[in-house]
């Protein structure tokens, strides 16, 4: 099963982020949190997600614990919008067809 490197990766990709914002003010933990919360509650219907819904899920996941990314995540004020813009659009992707927001991984 795929859940449990993924999640592994997002709790060590948090981690990371957490420990840099203490030399780095302007990291966004808060948002870098949320992107994590949502992921995670993703990979907790990955039972119910067929091949291609799991494939998006895991591709948000690699960008997101990629830190050099469009923005650098660790050195821009910045850094998590163009990784929230990347889970969101996964998450609408791989949302249950009667899902709107009641899917439990809804974005704001």
């Amino acid at each position: 099963m795929i859940e449990l490197p993924l999640r592994e990766r997002l709790h060590e990709h948090l981690a990371l982020v957490r420990l840099a914002a203490q030399d780095n003010e302007f990291i966004d933990v808060r948002r870098a949190e949320e992107l994590h919360d949502l992921l995670g509650r993703a990979l907790d219907a990955l039972p119910d997600l067929d091949v291609q819904q799991r494939r998006e899920l895991a591709s948000a996941i690699d960008y997101l614990v990629r830190v050099d990314d469009d923005e650098d995540d660790l050195r821009s004020p910045i850094g998590f919008d163009d990784d929230a813009e990347v889970v969101e659009a996964a998450l609408a992707r791989i949302r249950p067809s009667s899902g709107g927001t009641g899917s439990g991984f809804a974005t704001r």
